[in-house]
């Protein structure tokens, strides 16, 4: 729903519903960041049963060669990570203080989580599971979510401040 105004004799279009529904978009995706930040350090208690059920405890494993703690601050990273990308949503819709390279990192969370969702989807394809289809899914509408902050109208952002 767009709601019109007329200035003078040149007619304008107001998108303050649009813009707010992007936002809320983006709130969205922070929120969902800030969860799965959450149920990481949540793994760290747990993380050789969290690695297992993923079925990727003999990959980590190796990738590690022996030393357990780097899986930990392999986590903790991850944790950071999430963090970092749920506070750049919120710098995009102006909730906090703009960040460094904002748009940038919207870009790449998009291409990243896009990249995640299809990889995701084509080897539910070869071998489906449950646990497989929900960590697709969930990068799919990440993706969605932090998609109106790649969108730039006539080099506007959404928070012009």
């Amino acid at each position: 729903m767009r709601s019109r105004h007329l200035q003078s004799t040149n007619e304008t279009v107001a998108v303050y519903p649009l813009i707010i529904y992007k936002m809320k978009r983006l709130r969205l995706g922070a929120v969902l960041h800030f969860i799965i930040a959450i149920g990481h350090v949540a793994c760290l208690f747990a993380l050789d049963e969290a690695i297992e059920a993923y079925g990727i405890r003999e990959i980590m494993h190796q990738m590690v060669a022996g030393h357990v703690w780097m899986l930990y601050a392999l986590t903790i990273g991850l944790v950071l990570a999430f963090t970092l990308a749920g506070l750049y949503a919120l710098s995009a819709t102006g909730d906090i203080r703009r960040l460094p390279l904002t748009r940038t990192a919207i870009i790449t969370i998009v291409v990243l989580y896009s990249l995640r969702a299809l990889v995701g989807s084509i080897s539910c394809i070869y071998d489906f599971r449950w646990l497989q289809f929900i960590s697709s899914f969930v990068p799919a509408i990440i993706a969605w979510c932090y998609w109106p902050g790649v969108k730039r109208k006539n080099n506007e952002v959404l928070n012009p401040c």
